[in-house]
């Protein structure tokens, strides 16, 4: 029996993606190469107040991903969920759901809103998350944070 997988912060530094960004790419995900270049750049590091990087791991494979930032596409403060991808061969086994709830466990401190941008096929999973549809400028979906 497999366990559960460990959730950690990580650093694109120390930790190779690049498994999981082919996997994406090839499934029609962009966003990983994104991350990477923003990365590389410094315009996104995940180091900001309030901000993290979360990997699940098995063992040393990393196995998805989750990221909180300050939402770079409003003034006002507020959170960001980004890059949420979970590989193939470990999806529909609750991951995702872990990641996300790991990334905005006491993100409130530093966000009291939340919002992101998810695929069609990805938006009934967030809505089961407690996030809202919207209609606002890079955004589809919010939740205000208690």
């Amino acid at each position: 029996m497999v366990g559960r997988p460990a959730f950690s912060p990580f650093s694109l530094d120390e930790i190779d993606i690049e498994p999981l960004a082919e996997e994406a790419w090839r499934d029609g995900y962009r966003f990983i190469e994104r991350m990477k270049h923003d990365w590389a750049t410094g315009e996104n590091r995940f180091d900001g107040p309030g901000e993290r990087l979360l990997g699940a791991f098995e063992g040393e494979a990393l196995v998805g991903f989750c990221g909180l930032n300050r939402d770079p596409y409003v003034s006002e403060l507020v959170g960001r969920i980004r890059h949420l991808y979970v590989g193939r061969d470990h999806r529909k086994k609750g991951i995702a759901r872990d990641l996300l709830v790991r990334a905005l466990d006491g993100a409130a401190y530093w966000f009291p809103r939340i919002r992101l941008r998810a695929t069609p096929s990805s938006r009934g999973f967030y809505r089961r998350m407690g996030f809202v549809e919207v209609d606002e400028v890079e955004a589809t979906h919010a939740r205000w944070l208690d």
